[in-house]
């Protein structure tokens, strides 16, 4: 074990190297110093008005070599739990006004977890987060009660459930997303030696979901989107970024990389790394998908996801894509029906639900879709697509095996 406190090159403040062991890490100690003041090999600033910031310093190295043998006589040395050791520490020991937090209160553990991993994880998993833990905190609010570790037991699900249902009339995906990030939660904290309440992992204690429904567009909906006239310029190019992901499948955030530097083998697929899940999937070049590509010279122009969501309804709705369309789902506790020309239900996912289904209705192999889509399970998929009772036996119809002889 070694703590080394040292002086960034050029700069004021001052950083702990702590190395035991494999970990190393180098936090900020909250105190600066005039650049080339401090001495490494004394460990110590100059001058005889700086006893103070010296007398800081030892107690600082002295405080943390105490929470390094803390964290291994309890077997929890990893390097974040150094990280977030050291920074209490420097709170304590720079802000005379420091108070510690309650490490049992669960929202305060969670708001600490999303500080640990905004920058780490997806900007969207992050927002989904914090939408969570603003739902758990009006429950707190309503309830007048502060959630503990040892207060998430099934009791509180149930409560929380009814809670989210029927005051806040989530959907039931909603409330799953919720319920979902409080095991995420609850399962972190327990690795982390902070509680020892295991009701979470119960199998009552489950994430509740249903299948959502959705919309995809057909070959024929596309052509006629393909043919509409638009005149607006900002509308043609919604138009058809839509269409390249129609025949790419990939989803919003990785509209982007559809242009000619993600081109392989002579430009007949697409490489795409994509966002959400960090793996890499190979595209074949569909020909409309070609045709856009060199309409726009390999770069199509891409746009912000709430504006194309507006947008490519405009389109839509302009290609007579009107017919009346009723979506289901759970609502407050109660299945809500919707009823709306179809335009109104068009989104950016559009184009991926939209791709899978036409894909697997003209006979490409399953398995070949779901290595672009990113299905990892033939289950999902099938629940992904949305093709029809009526579809399916037609498209059973054309198989050999109920062909005339």
């Amino acid at each position: 074990m070694k703590i080394t406190i040292r002086q960034k090159s050029g700069m004021c403040y001052l950083y702990a190297d702590i190395s035991v062991g494999k970990i190393r890490v180098t936090p900020t100690i909250g105190i600066s110093v005039k650049k080339g003041d401090f001495n490494l090999k004394s460990q110590s600033v100059k001058g005889e008005t700086e006893i103070e910031t010296n007398l800081l310093i030892n107690k600082f190295k002295s405080s943390i070599l105490s929470l390094i043998r803390h964290l291994q006589l309890s077997e929890k040395l990893t390097k974040q739990n150094i990280l977030d050791g050291v920074k209490v520490l420097k709170e304590q020991l720079t802000n005379p006004d420091y108070k510690p937090i309650n490490p049992t209160i669960f929202t305060t553990y969670i708001q600490r977890y999303i500080d640990r991993n905004t920058g780490v994880k997806k900007l969207a998993t992050i927002k989904q987060y914090n939408n969570s833990l603003a739902k758990l905190k009006s429950y707190e609010k309503k309830r007048k009660v502060t959630l503990t570790f040892d207060k998430i037991d099934y009791e509180f699900y149930n409560d929380f459930i009814n809670y989210t249902t029927k005051e806040l009339k989530l959907s039931c995906n909603s409330i799953g997303n919720i319920i979902k990030g409080i095991k995420l939660w609850m399962n972190a904290a327990q690795e982390e030696g902070l509680h020892k309440n295991m009701a979470y992992s119960s199998k009552t204690f489950k994430k509740p979901t249903e299948s959502s429904e959705s919309i995809y567009l057909s070959e024929e909906e596309l052509s006629l989107i393909k043919s509409t006239n638009l005149t607006n310029r900002h509308l043609e190019n919604v138009r058809d970024l839509f269409l390249l992901a129609c025949y790419t499948g990939v989803r919003s955030q990785d509209y982007s990389k559809l242009d000619k530097t993600h081109l392989i083998n002579n430009g007949s697929m697409f490489k795409v790394r994509t966002e959400k899940t960090d793996t890499e999937v190979i595209i074949p070049l569909h020909p409309i998908a070609k045709e856009i590509l060199d309409k726009y010279d390999g770069k199509p122009r891409v746009i912000s996801n709430q504006k194309f969501n507006e947008y490519i309804k405009i389109v839509c709705e302009l290609a007579k894509i009107v017919e009346p369309i009723t979506l289901t789902m759970t609502i407050g506790g109660n299945k809500v029906s919707t009823t709306k020309p179809k335009f109104k239900f068009v989104s950016s996912h559009t184009a991926r639900r939209s791709f899978a289904t036409n894909a697997y209705k003209a006979g490409v192999p399953t398995l070949a879709i779901m290595a672009i889509t990113g299905h990892t399970t033939e289950k999902v998929f099938l629940k992904y697509i949305k093709v029809t009772k009526e579809e399916h036996a037609f498209l059973s119809s054309e198989h050999p095996f109920f062909a005339n002889t």
